[in-house]
């Protein structure tokens, strides 16, 4: 990369230099694995910090040795231009909260020695696609291509070196793969419209294929598969931290198209397919939960409801859609990240999460049990879960266009709610769990903080007004 135009030390080189360096000193320390995840949850939070409260109206950043830092330099890389700007800083900054809260709960774990590293990659490379403005092809259009090649990566954090089966992880890469091809196609017929900038044909032939390679992405019913698979077969921090940079790249891109080629949305059925395949997603993601006998792919497929919603919400594009969408994306943050807090800590006690294993763990680690059951059913909006504000603003602003949708996602909700019914009954029931199991002190402090933020924002949801309000630049 080459910096161009810099009036000091370009900021991308910083940090980038910071990914490199934080890989690098994760990799040699694995031996040390508890206290290299720590580490970089406190870094990476402070960078997150900085990142967020960065003001581009000022573009010049003195550091306190005296160089001077140009937070606006552009790097070019054999024709493609990265640049820092308003529209990428505070989803680069979110990346960056999600990566330390996945370092900060895989610490109290700390199972897989390479999981630190693979974060600092696996984030790095989600950033270098956001700070991506310029391109030879629209970066909207080589964006997918990038995303085969980090899901390709994230296949590994999904391992999480276990010898289980890899053909969960590996349905992660499905929905780019599939979707990569249209937006190429796609950008091609947005070549042809200057050249003929009269036929409506061409615009909506594109149209048609970057809001049907939109919805790929978005990996909706029946692209699911991936999340519930991996929620059984993956460690639970590496499944949230795939899944959340994953989904917020892609609503970010889902944004991007929409901003830089309006005829997507005004000619296209953009609207029908995000209404008809979220809403399918949503109900199946309820219908099939009530037969999973594992809890983390009954999770799974709590998630799979909640994103459904996500989707759901897309289908009209506008500062509204985009606000309703970041509040949901925020509490599905939390409650996945209580859920995880939970199951990490019940896995680590009882070496599975069948359920059948976790019969009378609820009397033995209750904080950790809790925990997931609070988070789980958060992602159906369950009253006094984090969700559930999320959850009922949607289901209003559905009701009032039609009262029908609505009620089908209450209906598949139940069947999310009767799967953690079941884990209840069998976590606080007959007490079979190992008398050597135990709750250690790590585990409470984690789920009591966990459950705390959970309860803060079912109770008071306009504490993330001030967030969503920011994070609203980069999608609005």
């Amino acid at each position: 990369m080459t910096p161009v135009n810099a009036a000091g030390l370009p900021f991308l080189l910083l940090i980038f230099g910071f990914y490199l360096v934080a890989a690098g000193a994760s990799f040699y320390l694995r031996a040390w694995g508890r206290w290299v995840a720590l580490g970089g949850a406190v870094a990476a939070l402070l960078v997150a910090a900085w990142l967020w409260s960065l003001d581009l109206s000022l573009p010049l950043w003195v550091l306190p040795t005296g160089w001077t830092v140009d937070l606006e330099a552009p790097l070019q890389l054999s024709g493609y231009t990265f640049q820092l700007q308003a529209t990428n800083a505070p989803v680069i900054a979110i990346y960056l909260l999600i990566a330390a809260l996945s370092l900060l709960i895989h610490a109290l774990s700390g199972a897989d020695d390479a999981f630190p590293t693979l974060v600092w990659l696996i984030a790095g490379g989600y950033t270098l696609v956001a700070l991506l403005t310029s391109a030879p092809t629209p970066p909207v259009v080589a964006t997918p291509v990038l995303l085969i090649i980090l899901t390709t990566l994230s296949v590994y954090a999904l391992q999480g070196g276990r010898t289980t089966s890899l053909s969960g992880p590996l349905r992660a890469l499905l929905p780019s793969v599939l979707a990569a091809p249209l937006f190429l196609i796609g950008g091609w017929w947005i070549e042809q419209i200057p050249l003929n900038p009269q036929d409506l044909a061409i615009t909506q032939n594109a149209g048609a294929l970057l809001s049907l390679g939109v919805l790929l992405l978005l990996a909706p019913f029946p692209l699911h598969g991936a999340w519930p698979a991996a929620g059984e077969s993956s460690p639970p921090v590496a499944m949230m931290f795939v899944s959340m940079l994953y989904q917020l790249t892609v609503l970010h891109l889902a944004a991007q198209t929409v901003s830089a080629f309006p005829f997507v949305y005004r000619q296209s059925d953009w609207s029908l397919w995000m209404s008809a395949l979220g809403l399918m997603t949503a109900l199946w993601g309820g219908i099939a939960a009530i037969g999973a006998t594992h809890a983390g792919r009954l999770w799974g497929y709590a998630a799979v409801h909640d994103w459904g919603l996500i989707v759901l919400a897309l289908a009209a594009p506008g500062l509204r859609s985009w606000t309703l969408v970041l509040f949901l994306f925020v509490l599905r943050a939390i409650s996945m990240a209580t859920t995880v807090v939970g199951l990490s800590a019940l896995e680590q006690q009882t070496g599975s999460l069948e359920m059948t294993r976790l019969r009378g763990i609820g009397l033995r680690m209750p904080w950790s049990s809790a925990a997931v059951l609070l988070g789980g059913l958060g992602l159906v909006g369950f009253p006094l879960t984090a969700g559930f504000a999320g959850h009922w603003a949607t289901l209003q602003s559905l009701a009032v266009v039609d009262w029908r949708p609505a009620m089908a996602i209450v209906v598949a909700s139940v069947g999310i709610m009767l799967g953690f019914v079941r884990l209840a009954r069998l976590m606080f029931g007959a007490h079979e769990a190992r008398l050597s199991i135990r709750e250690s002190a790590l585990s409470v402090g984690a789920a009591a903080v966990a459950l705390a933020i959970t309860i803060a924002v079912a109770t008071t949801p306009q504490l993330l007004n001030e967030f969503i309000t920011r994070a609203l630049a980069a999608f609005a």
